[in-house]
């Protein structure tokens, strides 16, 4: 078909885009993966290069410098950093502005394009695709769509809390053949505790740092949904979210942050929290879902 490129589908290989300290490479390594890890923040990049020496000597990791972007042939650009809150890189001055509020230090620097579709051409198809890049995943998503296959599992944030950006996200999901999903939170991740038999890779003892994307593809709990019943589910959220955190009581507790934390606690959720939306592609179909 003209136009569409290809990309041998890896079982054994993971994009970690959005590497920061390598909290999520650390655990599909030990699962046995391979992974091809994306970071634009040289200081995150040169500390990692260190401490994930072994698995990039040994060609089980590589880490690829730069941010994925629209346009690649543009070869550098600006690229925001905090100096408190590293992992909130990004290079959309956007998000800049929503989050001024919560971080401080936020500098400027140039860094080399990645072109998205040739790592894609490259490397091959990954089995599970973790798209974290604050305000740029959907590039990654609108790559994919120039090739002939796709990762059999994909996880991107769903950070906005607005339905008709969760809506635009599906749709696309959908157009890309992705059919059953899932709404993960993230902010109790660390929390999280992995099945006894995994059905990804290797069966392993491991504890989820803060911030970590966590278990992925049928390790997940829970069903998968379709794409009208996860909208359903987000509108829930959203819903019960901003109801919530407008009340007086919530923008009073909210002072006391150790109220706020009770009330999480023994609700089992965080408030407003954030979410990953995982999706299962429709050609991949395990026996057991």
């Amino acid at each position: 078909m003209p136009g569409i490129k290809h990309a041998k589908f890896m079982p054994n290989l993971i994009f970690d885009i959005g590497m920061h300290k390598g909290e999520d490479s650390q655990y599909y390594l030990k699962k046995g993966f391979d992974v091809a890890a994306f970071e634009a923040h040289p200081g995150l990049i040169s500390e990692t290069k260190k401490s994930f020496a072994k698995f990039i000597g040994d060609k089980r990791l590589r880490i690829i410098e730069g941010a994925i972007v629209p346009d690649p042939g543009v070869e550098f650009i600006v690229f925001y950093q905090y100096a408190d809150r590293t992992k909130w890189g990004t290079i959309e001055s956007g998000v800049v502005q929503s989050s001024a509020k919560r971080a401080k230090g936020v500098s400027e620097i140039k860094v080399p394009t990645i072109d998205f579709a040739s790592i894609l051409q490259q490397t091959g198809m990954p089995y599970y695709m973790k798209i974290d890049i604050e305000g740029a995943d959907i590039h990654c998503l609108e790559v994919l769509k120039s090739f002939d296959t796709r990762p059999a599992y994909l996880s991107i944030e769903a950070i906005e809390q607005d339905i008709g950006i969760q809506t635009k996200q599906i749709e696309l999901l959908c157009e890309l053949g992705y059919d059953r999903f899932k709404a993960v939170q993230q902010a109790r991740m660390h929390r999280r505790v992995l099945p006894a038999l995994s059905s990804e890779g290797q069966n392993v003892e491991h504890e989820f740092t803060k911030g970590s994307s966590g278990p992925f593809g049928s390790d997940l709990g829970g069903a998968w949904r379709s794409a009208d019943e996860i909208l359903v589910d987000y509108e829930r959220i959203f819903r019960r979210n901003q109801r919530v955190t407008q009340s007086i009581f919530w923008k009073t507790a909210l002072i006391r942050k150790p109220v706020r934390r009770a009330i999480e606690f023994f609700a089992r959720y965080t408030i407003p929290g954030w979410y990953d939306t995982h999706a299962r592609h429709g050609e991949h179909q395990p026996s057991v879902s």
